[in-house]
């Protein structure tokens, strides 16, 4: 994971700040010179660090005449980075050394001191631990872990014992092994005791009067304590002349600028960063990495505000232009419907059903020949019925016969089958009385 992610907390409390200052506008006028200010010295960048870099500022936009806040913001890293004294002098680096760690209970100097031994042991240094806390219960069982960890060897006495004792054979046993870095942890020393303070220098006195090596003094210092770190930092370096310092539990705290604020008051080197738990997550300091994982995000603000009000306008006009989109979408789905091949099944349930082609009507069954039963006629009636025919149509009494042989029957119902063909003339010729007979039977 890179650096600018592990201290993602201050990066993103530093910007929330600086998103505020710019919800005015990028003017620069005195407001925001104020504004930044206290911006600064929320994020724990300390009195003295802030007034420089705004001092620093402010005559760079004068003689660099920038336009408005987002240019100013474009130096802010680089004038951050030049707070930091040098890391040229890193006690680590020499070869060989020996390091004492000195600061409060819970800053993190045991672990420290394993994860430095793990690291130095690996690259193939000769690495010696000293276990001088002999007052905190389970810090040499903690060490002696450490120790086992990295394969180096740990000296230690039993529990209650001189803290100056332990570190004069400490520098023996490292006269005998040649190591080349040699590690001590001490007590945890609150730094508002003269007394404890006293014993602490009586410790490195000791030390450095037995060892014939270099003996440097580094602060271990827990970075969510914020500004009561900076007087930490103070008092431990007004006792012991301290020679760099380590800053613990950097990822997990929202006030980073504190380093910025040690290192430039005290003009002490940063040496390690801890950003985790890993043995991995003890890094060497860099100023520019820090400077940028920092406060870096501030380049090129300017182009980032205007991305973020174009995307908004984006997102004011993506509704009216997607309503017709999601109307056509729909309709192009729809249009090809290419299965009137098939032949359509016939459908079941309430869906109207295609209309089937009329079933021919039954045709009326044929009445029986015996259906209307006949008329029986007296000759007499049969006789008059047939002069009033032959009266109305004034027609011989064969045409008169013949016109009126379809009266009774319904016309639309010619039923070939049922009318016989016209007969050839019998060879006797039918009178009227039997043709009337013949029709009314």
């Amino acid at each position: 994971m890179a650096f600018r992610d592990r201290i993602k907390r201050s990066r993103e409390r530093f910007s929330e700040r600086v998103n505020i200052i710019f919800r005015r506008g990028p003017k620069l006028d005195e407001e925001f010179w104020d504004d930044l200010e206290e911006t600064l010295i929320l994020s724990d960048l300390g009195g003295s660090a802030s007034d420089q870099v705004i001092e620093n500022l402010r005559e760079q936009a004068t003689r660099k005449a920038l336009p408005d806040a987002y240019a100013v913001l474009d130096l802010l890293a680089d004038e951050i980075e030049g707070l930091f004294a040098p890391t040229d002098n890193d006690p680590f680096r020499l070869n060989p050394v020996c390091v004492l760690f000195v600061g409060v209970n819970g800053a993190g100097k045991t672990t420290t001191v394993g994860k430095l031994a793990y690291q130095a042991s690996a690259a193939g240094r000769k690495v010696l631990i000293g276990s001088a806390d002999t007052f905190r219960a389970a810090a040499i069982e903690q060490l002696d872990v450490w120790g086992e960890r990295s394969g180096v060897e740990v000296i230690k006495r039993e529990r209650g014992a001189d803290p100056a004792s332990v570190c004069y054979d400490v520098m023996e046993r490292a006269e005998q092994l040649q190591s080349d870095l040699v590690l001590i942890d001490t007590s945890g020393r609150l730094h508002t005791s003269d007394e404890l303070m006293r014993e602490l220098q009586k410790v490195v006195n000791v030390t450095r009067k037995r060892a014939d090596i270099d003996v440097k003094t580094v602060l271990v210092i827990d970075a969510t304590t914020g500004q009561n770190g900076l007087q930490q930092a103070r008092e431990f370096n007004k006792a012991l002349s301290l020679d760099g310092v380590i800053m613990t539990k950097l990822d997990g705290t929202a006030k980073g600028g504190i380093a910025v604020a040690i290192s430039h008051e005290l003009g002490l080197p940063i040496c390690r960063v801890g950003v985790g738990e890993g043995i991995e997550d003890l890094e060497p300091f860099v100023a520019h990495d820090y400077a940028e994982a920092l406060f870096g995000d501030m380049r090129g603000e300017e182009a980032a505000h205007e991305d973020a009000e174009e995307r908004e306008a984006e997102e004011q006009l993506e509704p009216a232009v997607e309503e017709p989109r999601q109307e056509k979408e729909p309709a192009e789905e729809s249009e090809p419907e290419p299965e009137p091949e098939l032949e359509p099944e016939p459908l079941t349930g309430s869906e109207p059903e295609p209309v089937p082609e009329p079933a021919p009507e039954p045709e009326p069954e044929p009445e029986p020949a015996s259906d209307p039963e006949p008329t029986i006629l007296s000759e007499a009636d049969e006789e008059t019925l047939a002069a009033e025919a032959l009266a109305a149509a004034q027609l011989p009494e064969d045409d008169a016969a013949a016109e009126s042989e379809p009266v009774g029957e319904p016309e639309s119902e010619p039923d070939a089958e049922e009318t016989p063909e016209p007969e050839e003339e019998p060879q006797e010729k039918e009178t009227f009385r039997q043709k009337m007979r013949r029709w009314f039977s």
